[in-house]
């Protein structure tokens, strides 16, 4: 029996994740306030402090650079005038493999962050530079994300899976607790 391609595994093997982090956040929910709007932008930043060094030593620079997502929530903090939070230490990540696992999370956040970024609109919150993501070039910055992907060898499927997992458990820790 042959195996779905990777990023159908990875949609199998994390849609648990996802939707448990999705439901526990709100930030879809109509009476999203500033204040906890602003909490979440401080978590995330926490967050992505601790995860975004583990990643740099795991995938080439010429990949990952433009992915980050710090400066766009440095952008949001200074907007609101709050410095930013010490990190969180965010789990290992044994190889590219694993690497890879975990940026499919954090690259898919900036599909849904399209969405997120509708809502924001319309409750007349901001700033919303985070959500933004890549702007117009999120489709294009996807594809070349699934493309990397895709490009793994097949015996890697399991540490990408397993970073996957590993990272929407770190998120689901730092962001709904």
């Amino acid at each position: 029996m042959t195996r779905p391609p990777i990023l159908e595994q990875l949609r199998q093997h994390t849609r648990d994740g996802h939707d448990r982090l999705e439901a526990q956040l709100h930030l879809l929910d109509e009476a999203l306030s500033a204040t906890r709007y602003e909490a979440l932008l401080v978590r995330f930043h926490a967050l992505w402090q601790g995860l975004e060094p583990r990643l740099a030593s795991r995938l080439d620079k010429a990949f990952w650079a433009p992915r980050r997502r710090l400066p766009w929530l440095d952008a949001d903090l200074a907007a609101l005038g709050v410095a930013p939070p010490a990190p969180v230490a965010a789990p290992e990540l044994a190889d590219e493999a694993a690497a890879l696992g975990a940026l499919y999370v954090v690259e898919g956040s900036t599909l849904g962050g399209r969405i997120i970024l509708r809502h924001l609109d319309r409750l007349g919150l901001q700033p919303v530079t985070y959500f933004a993501g890549y702007g117009d070039a999120t489709g294009a910055m996807w594809k070349g994300f699934v493309a990397r992907l895709e490009a793994a060898p097949p015996d890697a499927a399991p540490a990408i899976l397993a970073g996957a997992r590993l990272t929407f458990g770190h998120l689901q820790r730092g962001l709904c607790q």
